[in-house]
């Protein structure tokens, strides 16, 4: 019966290192996903503790155990603590040696200074048991926020749960005493927990692949749809969101408000301050606009210094207003960069329109636009309305 649990073995080593080249590779494709490294860490780990069941049957089982576990709960560790980065949720160095320093000493002092078999089995079940549940727990709770994420994480405490079942029968069986070494005898409780295990890594690996790779896809798309340094939307990512919104507004919104902002004398800011001064005014005027307008509005730097607002159900006058005060805010944020007596303003276009579709943005920030041109023309550091919307403005007065 020896051949079943070598043979066991022998799947387990081949899965975990294959899962640990396949993370490997996608590790290094998708560089800025935090966590994938340590997975593909952790595979390895646990394929080296595998591999030590199949290479060492002829060495002492004191040493051949010392070193199955060490790498066994080495590669659990690593799993977890590269689920902890994937969260964004960074262990400390003291949390980490909490996890992983007491059961290693724990198994080394039960396997050579007191060597106590059913001790040591029920020490690293139980802490096995835990971290494999807290590792399903942590995926599980972060995945809600996100579709494709949680139904990896459905599966993946699915799986969990199969692993922990049979480590719970295997910490009792071993506890008791009635667990043979590994390669003696084949034991069913001890066989089917290595078969779960097997399983949480052909299923595991893919689904951190899958993981990995779904981050990476997501970060590729707010690249594509986000201004690197502001971090607001730019002029792609304005018009798929517009694409997405206008068919909803138009049934519930009445008016459609755009306002074009350009930072005033910018290129004098980028000539005497350097274009480090520059990227900070943007960042200023970018953080500044975040604060004063709704979670509801779309906000884009359109190119360069310009940026452009989109307001739904925003009355004229209201705009105006919102713009006044969004030059004042501006004015008091921009002291904070000292850039000596150079002051920095804005200049404001805003357009509104009753015709809630993509050509009606299209009209109204043309109108804006146009706006604009008349504010810097007319000294900067105003407020001016496209004199198409000035009808609407008097409506409201």
């Amino acid at each position: 019966m020896q051949v079943h649990d070598l043979t066991l073995m022998l799947s387990l080593w081949i899965a975990s290192l294959a899962g640990a080249t396949v993370l490997f590779v996608i590790s290094k494709m998708t560089q800025t996903i935090s966590g994938t490294r340590l997975w593909s860490l952790a595979m390895l780990l646990l394929s080296c503790a595998y591999l030590a069941q199949l290479s060492m049957q002829n060495l002492d089982v004191q040493w051949r155990v010392l070193t199955f576990n060490s790498f066994l709960i080495l590669g659990h560790s690593a799993w977890l603590i590269g689920t902890w980065q994937f969260v964004q949720r960074t262990p400390s160095k003291r949390k980490i040696a909490a996890l992983v320093l007491p059961v290693l000493l724990a198994s080394w002092l039960t396997a050579t200074v007191y060597p106590e078999r059913e001790l040591r089995i029920t020490l690293i079940g139980v802490w096995l048991i835990a971290v494999r549940c807290h590792y399903a727990w942590v995926l599980y709770k972060h995945a809600r926020q996100d579709k494709n994420e949680f139904l990896a994480a459905q599966i993946t405490a699915g799986v969990v749960l199969l692993e922990v079942s049979f480590t719970v029968l295997y910490t009792l069986q071993g506890a008791l005493g009635n667990l043979p070494q590994i390669g003696e005898a084949f034991n069913w409780v001890a066989g089917y927990t290595w078969v779960a295990a097997l399983l949480g890594i052909l299923a595991g690996a893919p689904i951190l692949l899958l993981l990995s790779a779904g981050r990476f896809v997501k970060q590729l798309e707010f690249a594509a749809n986000h201004d690197l340094l502001t971090g607001l939307l730019n002029r792609r990512g304005l018009a798929r969101q517009l694409n997405e919104l206008l068919p909803l507004s138009k049934r519930k919104c009445d008016s459609l408000t755009v306002m074009m902002i350009d930072l005033d004398h910018f290129k004098r800011v980028n000539d005497l301050y350097g274009h480090h001064s520059g990227d900070r005014a943007i960042s200023c005027i970018a953080e500044v606009l975040k604060k004063q307008f709704r979670s509801a509005d779309l906000l884009a730097r359109w190119g360069g210094e310009e940026f452009c607002l989109v307001l739904f159900d925003m009355q004229p006058d209201m705009a105006v207003a919102c713009a006044n005060k969004l030059q004042l805010a501006f004015a008091q944020q921009s002291l904070t960069l000292e850039l000596g007596d150079t002051p920095l303003t804005i200049s404001v276009g805003i357009a509104c329109s009753r015709e809630i579709s993509q050509q009606g943005f299209e009209t109204t920030q043309n109108q804006a636009d146009s706006a604009l041109y008349d504010a810097k023309h007319a000294g900067r550091n105003c407020v001016k309305v496209a004199s198409m919307s000035l009808s609407l403005l008097e409506e409201h007065p």
